[in-house]
């Protein structure tokens, strides 16, 4: 299946704080361009979206995509499907954000690594503690991504079945971890790297772990879960 490269990412991010100035957003968003994780074409949230994610003032975000249009990074497009989207940019003109980049790709490693350990032990403690109905909502979360047809469709739908994990965990503090970590890891922007045969992929692992997880298989679980992100998310760190 050919997953259309729908790119209407939202999501939450600590990574720029409430005092970040214009500038530093644009140069948050210049280093996710650098290091691919933006690529030609992505549209951006909307504005209020991007603010409330970012956790800074509508004007501060209006003012960084503003010098980010000007400077030929991204294009503002009216109408029907519009929105910001990112433009095409030549390697040359980001290189100035080579050590940003650096930092910003260590930074993602490292949170990758926790994500994946970290998500390892939430299966295994759902495999363990699951509720009586967690299973049947675990397979129907797995359906819907096996379902979607677009890029952003998978993602989202990707990100409930393993919220529904977390929660088959049966500890809110897991949950908290968890979904704090992505925040972390999707700064802003749900960005995780997207493929058809890395879709492919994820819907075998899906499936595994879930079944895993019914069978009560906790090393099995936690074991495929952590096999999951590592394979799906950081080979494109």
């Amino acid at each position: 299946m050919g997953l259309q490269a729908d790119a209407s990412f939202a999501d939450l991010s600590d990574v720029v704080s409430a005092a970040s100035t214009p500038g530093q957003i644009a140069d948050h968003i210049m280093a996710s361009i650098a290091a691919g994780a933006l690529p030609e074409g992505t549209r951006l949230p909307a504005e209020r979206d991007l603010a409330d994610a970012l956790a800074v003032s509508r004007s501060s975000v209006r003012a960084a995509l503003s010098t980010l249009e000007r400077a030929g990074f991204v294009v503002r497009r009216r109408g029907r499907g519009g929105g910001t989207f990112i433009s095409r940019v030549e390697a040359s003109r980001v290189d100035v954000y080579a050590d940003r980049l650096t930092e910003f790709r260590r930074a993602r490693r490292d949170l990758l690594d926790a994500r994946a350990i970290i998500q390892n032990r939430v299966a295994a403690a759902a495999a363990d503690r699951r509720p009586d109905d967690s299973v049947a909502q675990l397979r129907r979360r797995a359906l819907d991504y096996e379902s979607a047809t677009t890029a952003a469709e998978a993602r989202t739908a990707d990100a409930r079945l393993h919220h529904a994990i977390a929660l088959a965990a049966g500890n809110p503090h897991l949950v908290e971890i968890a979904q704090e970590l992505d925040r972390k890891i999707n700064a802003g922007f749900r960005h995780d790297p997207f493929s058809d045969s890395l879709f492919a992929r994820a819907c075998a692992d899906h499936t595994a772990i879930v079944d895993a997880i019914a069978a009560g298989r906790a090393e099995d679980a936690g074991r495929l879960c952590e096999a999951h992100f590592r394979s799906t998310t950081m080979s494109g760190s």
